[in-house]
Formats: structure tokens, C-alpha cells, sequence
């Protein structure tokens, strides 16, 4: 695992629309009982898709992706 920290879920924005559940390729998040939840953290590659599907910004990423 990475020195990275995992993206922040922002709980009181999501809306529990499961968008950043299926733009996981590693199914890192679920929704268990209505609330995000990283259930596989160890298996975050850090590829900020869950940020960038979620349509109420309830995902933030602590670092930004650049390519060289």
C-alpha cells in the first residue's frame, strides 16, 4: 500500500447512488446499510475514479493525479 491517503468520503453529502462502487476496478467501496465505506483499502491503487464519478463531490482526493 501506498504512502497515500485513501480518498475522504463525505458522508452528510453522499446521497448513496453507488456511481464511485461501480467506477472502482478494484471494489475497494461498497454501500453497506446505506453509507460508503472502503471495505478493500489495501487494495486502492489511488486511481481517483470514485472522485471523479460521484455527482455530489461526497469524494475528495488528498493528492491530485498529473501525467509527465
Amino acid at each position: 500500500m501506498s504512502d497515500l491517503e485513501l480518498p475522504k468520503i463525505i458522508q452528510k453529502k453522499c446521497i448513496a447512488c453507488g456511481a464511485c462502487v461501480e467506477a472502482c476496478p478494484n471494489q475497494v467501496l461498497e454501500l453497506i446499510e446505506g453509507a460508503l465505506s472502503f471495505v478493500r483499502p489495501q487494495d486502492c491503487t489511488y486511481c481517483a475514479l470514485c472522485e471523479g464519478s460521484c455527482p455530489q463531490g461526497a469524494i475528495r482526493c488528498s493528492y491530485e493525479i498529473g501525467w509527465a
